[in-house]
C-alpha cells in the first residue's frame, strides 16, 4: 500500500482535535500556528504552567518542521512541508508533528530519539548541559537540544513512526504527550 498524505491526515484529525495544519512551513506559517494554538489555550483557559510547557514543546516541533522538513514530493512549490495536529486528551494534550525526511537523515534522527528516550531525568540533564556547551551544530543550525527539551518538558518519551513514500523521502511522525 502506498503512502497517502490526505488519508494519514484524516486518520489523525478527530473530534478531540483542537487545531490542525498541513502545508508549507515558512516563517509566516510558524507564527500563525503558534498564535492560533496560543489563542486556543486562552479560550480553553488552560493553566499558565501547562500553556508554557505546551508552547515550549510546540515551538520545538514547529521549528523542526521549518528547518528540517523536506518538500512534498508532488508539489515543488513548498520549501518545506509539514503537519501539526493538536489534540485534547484525558489529563492533557497530544501534539503530532509530521514531515517528509530524506532517507539518509531518518536513521540518524530516530537513533538520537531512541538514545534520548532511554535516558533518565538526571542523564537528560547531563546530556542537555553537554550539548549546550559543545558548540556543535548541524548544517541547518540545530544542536540536538530540541529533542532533549521536549522529553524534559513533557515528562514523557517521544513516539515516532515513519512510512516510505514514492520518492527519496520517508514521512516521519513525531508524537508528544503533555
Amino acid at each position: 500500500m502506498s503512502f497517502n498524505l490526505n488519508q494519514w491526515f484524516t486518520n489523525n484529525v478527530s473530534e478531540d482535535t483542537l487545531f490542525y495544519y498541513k502545508g508549507s512551513v515558512g516563517s509566516e506559517e510558524v507564527t500563525e500556528i503558534l498564535d492560533r494554538i496560543e489563542a486556543i489555550m486562552d479560550e480553553k483557559k488552560m493553566p499558565l504552567k501547562e500553556r508554557k510547557k505546551i508552547l515550549n514543546i510546540l515551538i520545538e516541533l514547529v521549528q523542526n518542521l521549518y528547518h528540517h522538513g523536506e518538500r512534498f514530493e508532488i508539489d515543488d512549490g513548498f520549501k518545506s512541508y509539514g503537519c501539526i495536529v493538536f489534540n485534547s486528551e484525558a489529563g492533557g494534550v497530544k501534539i503530532i508533528s509530521a514531515n517528509f525526511i530524506k532517507i539518509e537523515k531518518l536513521k540518524v534522527f530516530t537513533d538520537y530519539i531512541d538514545h534520548t528516550n532511554s535516558l533518565g531525568a538526571e542523564e537528560l540533564k547531563v546530556l542537555y548541559r553537554k550539548v549546550l556547551s559543545n558548540n556543535q551544530f548541524s548544517e541547518k543550525g540545530g544542536g540536538g537540544l530540541g529533542i532533549i527539551n521536549m522529553i524534559r518538558k513533557s515528562g514523557n518519551k517521544l513516539k515516532y513512526c515513519s512510512q516510505r513514500t514514492k520518492g527519496e523521502n520517508f514521512f516521519l511522525v513525531l508524537t508528544v504527550k503533555i
